[in-house]
């Protein structure tokens, strides 16, 4: 059996979820003798696959462009694969291609989508503050504008959503939580029968306890308004006073990542290390503590990665999956968004309780199971085996 996996963006494991995910289930159905390829529509920054063979464009522009588009095709009747798994489902160019083919080549046309649906709907008004000048502050954040606002892309992505689904044989969500979001797009009436949830699988485990530091870690895309970068040194300087023995590491790259540097500078914060793009394995693996103060998210790797290193994770209950990720009070502590006050208390509080501490660690660890990319799998060949009945 072939199966194809479609990007928007470079093939890259270290790039973002989206590409480590699909490396990570690239690299396991080829272990259990699939015959995986790969298309990304990005002509930058591939890296070599190890498992299955990569296919990319050669001229800028992504799907938008013909030679593109045709180069694709020509991927795709030449690797016929049976089963086709769109890692880009919101561009439309690319859900046009992949449905009117699925009708010659007779593959299983699959979509997923890798985030929260209401990633727009729970955070309105940062959005809209990040795309108009703050001075217009006052008409923005009003009641009326994020009505209008709200309305309006409810509208735009019930369109999308139920284009999505009708050029597809099945759509897989992250999380049961996530199929609740869809239903306050379409109500109801939809398919139910297409759409199905399958996480994103955990790879790597590391059950020594023993070996971690005193060591809070962020790891992830440096940015606003998604990942909320901007809260990191705010909690940190609430933290650090009561936390003599402690250390702030930061990894990852972004369009905020300069003025974080700039801030640790000025304010001469003590005891954060910002490392920049980097394996974060080694980090996971010293650290007790993980935050993540991100506005929402759909299943992030990175909190699944840090409790497979046994990290308690300390995270905003800002978006619907992320009390069922994670387990508040068991394996995770869960706030209030976006207090930053009970996130630095909270992480003081549960630094300085090692009994607890240690029990919330085992509890992570075991709580990551239910991610094993075993048991992920094994629902994907289930998904393939329905959809062949």
């Amino acid at each position: 059996m072939k199966i194809l996996f479609v990007l928007a963006q470079a093939f890259d494991p270290n790039a973002g979820g989206v590409q480590r995910t699909t490396f990570t289930l690239g690299k396991h159905f080829s272990e259990k003798g699939f015959d995986v390829a790969y298309f990304s529509f990005s002509n930058k920054h591939q890296a070599k696959p190890q498992y299955g063979r990569l296919f990319f464009v050669i001229a800028a522009g992504g799907s938008a462009i013909k030679a593109n588009k045709a180069l694709f095709i020509e991927n795709l009747e030449n690797f016929k694969p049976d089963y086709v798994i769109n890692q880009a489902p919101y561009d439309k160019n690319i859900r046009d291609l992949l449905s009117y083919h699925s009708f010659f080549l007779k593959y299983i046309n699959l979509a997923c989508i890798h985030n929260s649906l209401f990633s727009f709907k729970s955070n309105v008004e940062d959005i809209l503050m990040s795309r108009f000048p703050t001075y217009l502050k006052l008409i923005i954040t009003s009641r009326i504008v994020k009505l209008i606002a709200q309305r309006n892309h409810l509208i735009k992505h019930r369109k999308e959503l139920t284009d999505i689904i009708s050029k597809h044989d099945k759509l897989i969500l992250l999380t049961p939580k996530n199929i609740e979001e869809l239903e306050y797009f379409l109500g109801k009436n939809y398919p139910k029968e297409k759409i199905i949830s399958i996480p994103n699988p955990i790879a790597i485990f590391e059950n020594q306890l023993d070996e971690k530091e005193n060591v809070l870690l962020h790891v992830g895309r440096i940015n606003i308004p998604q990942k909320r970068s901007d809260l990191l040194l705010k909690t940190w300087e609430l933290c650090y006073d009561q936390l003599p023995g402690w250390t702030f590491i930061i990894v990852g790259d972004g369009p905020y990542l300069t003025v974080l540097q700039r801030k640790i500078e000025e304010k001469k914060i003590p005891r954060v290390i910002v490392t920049g793009f980097q394996n974060p394995e080694e980090y996971y693996r010293k650290a007790k503590l993980f935050m993540m103060p991100s506005a929402y998210e759909g299943l992030p790797n990175t909190i699944l990665e840090a409790q497979s290193y046994g990290c308690v994770s300390f995270a905003f209950d800002s978006y619907a999956a992320i009390g069922w990720i994670v387990n508040d009070k068991q394996d995770a502590l869960l706030l209030q968004p976006f207090d930053v006050k009970a996130m630095a208390e909270s992480i003081i509080d549960l630094a300085n309780k090692p009994d607890k501490l240690l029990k919330m660690q085992k509890n992570a660890l075991n709580n990551v199971n239910r991610f094993a990319i075993d048991t992920v799998i094994n629902s994907w060949i289930s998904l393939f085996d329905e959809t062949r009945k």
